[in-house]
């Protein structure tokens, strides 16, 4: 009898309460939501600028002309070109006789007429007094001049950038400038007249140059 009465009181106490219930329960409910809502809202999350900033730049772009041009250059390349071979000079000793002074453009060689040590850039032919000296080589006269040291001199002008020197002529001279002459043809005399080399018998002094650079002689017959 003691649990029914048990039982009448709280469904009595269900049926006047449970507006109440039903209402606790609902706002329960929406503070457990609101509860998890806020929590996930301090997840934090990459903003959109962010992403944009650590981007990997954009590389620039080539136009199409301007990189098929940079190709023909790298491919294409110079054009080539024949080589040439240096045309070799037909040459003759100058006089036949024997050498009395050497070349000595990189030395000091002692000078008898003026008594000192001094350059010798060419060499010293022995020869008769007005005996003929001839072209070493085809060439051009260049230049007929009386040097204040070697004299009466005659320059031939060669090819390869050579030329050739005949000094202490007489001053008789046979040829003239922009005359064209052959390999042992006649272009003057030996004379006295190269004041730094009296103390010598009668000679040729005979040099040749390269571009306006003493060459030994001996190298170029």
């Amino acid at each position: 009898m003691q649990n029914n009465d048990k039982s009448k009181g709280f469904r009595s106490f269900v049926k006047e309460k449970g507006y109440y219930i039903v209402l606790l329960l609902c706002a329960a409910a929406v503070g457990v939501s609101g509860y998890f809502l806020l929590t996930a809202d301090r997840t934090p999350s990459t903003p959109i600028e962010a992403v944009e900033t650590e981007a990997a730049p954009t590389a620039p772009t080539v136009n199409a002309p301007t990189q098929r041009a940079a190709n023909a250059v790298a491919t294409q390349g110079a054009e080539p070109t024949e080589p040439t071979s240096p045309v070799r000079l037909a040459t003759v000793r100058p006089t036949g006789g024997e050498t009395v002074n050497s070349f000595a453009a990189d030395h000091l060689a002692y000078n008898e007429t003026t008594r000192d040590w001094r350059t010798h850039e060419g060499v010293d032919f022995r020869c008769d007094l007005g005996q003929s000296v001839t072209a070493a080589a085809d060439g051009t006269v260049y230049t007929i001049y009386e040097d204040q040291s070697y004299g009466m001199t005659v320059v031939l002008q060669h090819a390869n950038g050579y030329t050739t020197h005949y000094a202490n002529l007489s001053e008789d001279v046979p040829v003239t400038v922009g005359q064209k002459v052959r390999a042992g043809e006649v272009i003057g005399t030996v004379g006295n007249t190269a004041c730094v080399e009296t103390a010598l018998e009668p000679h040729l002094h005979f040099a040749v140059y390269k571009n306006n650079s003493p060459v030994d002689p001996e190298e170029f017959f």
